[in-house]
């Protein structure tokens, strides 16, 4: 198993965006969205396996983002935008080709959103056996 946090505030995948280069339409990701993906490898590559990992996997992700002062201190969930699995589709982006080589191996996946003391995301990466799906 793999595990590991993130310190900084969690970001949502942004949309791709379309451009036009000459008689062609082009795509590309939001460069907020290619900085926080950058920025979240940057942090979690030293928990990176030897080589990518293989098989079927489940994913595991806690984002913690700070309370705002208006909020009650009893209140936990954070159930508002960014929706919770566009912070989940930025997690697997950026771990994409490094922890594994595909996002497609990624069989289970579960995920929560909260407010916490601190701003950051909790990853863990296990291999799924065949008797356990």
């Amino acid at each position: 198993m793999i595990e590991f946090r993130v310190y900084s505030d969690p970001v949502a995948k942004g949309r791709p965006r379309f451009a036009r280069r000459g008689g062609f339409i082009a795509t590309y990701t939001p460069k907020k969205t290619k900085d926080a993906e950058n920025n979240f490898l940057a942090q979690a590559v030293q928990f990176r396996p030897e080589k990518p990992l293989e098989g079927a996997l489940e994913v595991n992700m806690a984002f913690s983002r700070l309370k705002p002062k208006s909020k009650p201190k009893k209140i936990v969930h954070c159930i508002t935008k960014p929706d919770l699995d566009n912070f989940q589709k930025m997690v697997l982006d950026s771990l994409n080709g490094v922890f594994w080589h595909d996002d497609a191996q990624i069989i289970r996946i579960t995920a929560e959103k909260k407010y916490g003391e601190s701003a950051y995301t909790d990853v863990k990466i296990k291999g799924v056996k065949n008797e356990d799906i």
